[in-house]
């Protein structure tokens, strides 16, 4: 049941920033090919990955400033600031459960002078609440691990494909097609064959 709620969260708030940063423009969904020249062919053109995952890994976002995708740098910074919180707000409420175990369980053994900060709940739910947040607030702190490295591998993914470009000239045509064909496989005796042609050009 735990697990399952700790499941969810995370697919709800870390995923979707994920999936943000994977989605490449139009430049970066160029196919591979070999690095390209210059016209003077003086030096070859680069875009260095290593650059790119150093700043990234020094400063989220940095990178993707350096490959020049600007727009991930606010949908990084929201997905920090959103786990960050929830991270802070799980805390704080592990911390007032763990507190009001605590006080409880020394009441139990005879300590006086304490005020029961729970009074309806017994010890037992006072333990389950305590280890629900704590797991919450690890998660969160799961969470942003994994979106510091994300936005590293996706600092890296672009710099790699930086360099590269696609045609805007794709298209695709679509025409008829008439081709003689012989009927039988023993007689000369020529027919005639209907069809579309299609091409793709890249």
């Amino acid at each position: 049941m735990l697990l399952g709620s700790g499941i969810e969260i995370l697919k709800r708030h870390v995923w979707p920033f994920v999936f943000l940063l994977v989605l490449w423009s139009p430049k970066t969904m160029a196919q591979f090919g070999p690095d390209y020249y210059q016209s003077d062919s003086s030096f070859l053109k680069t875009h260095s990955p290593h650059k790119a995952t150093f700043m990234s890994a020094l400063v989220p976002g940095l990178g993707q400033i350096y490959n020049e995708k600007y727009w991930k740098v606010p949908v990084i910074y929201a997905g920090f600031t959103g786990l960050f919180y929830y991270a802070g707000y799980n805390n704080f409420v592990y911390t007032k459960y763990k507190n009001a175990y605590d006080i409880k369980y020394r009441i139990k053994n005879g300590e006086t002078g304490l005020v029961d900060l729970e009074p309806k709940a017994t010890l037992e739910n006072l333990k389950q609440a305590k280890q629900i947040w704590r797991r919450y607030r690890d998660l969160m702190y799961i969470s942003i691990g994994i979106l510091y490295v994300a936005q590293i591998i996706d600092a890296d993914v672009d710099a790699h494909l930086f360099d590269f470009d696609m045609s805007e000239d794709l298209t695709l045509h679509v025409e008829p097609m008439i081709e003689p064909i012989q009927t039988t496989a023993f007689s000369n005796t020529q027919g005639t064959s209907f069809g579309v042609r299609c091409a793709i050009k890249f």
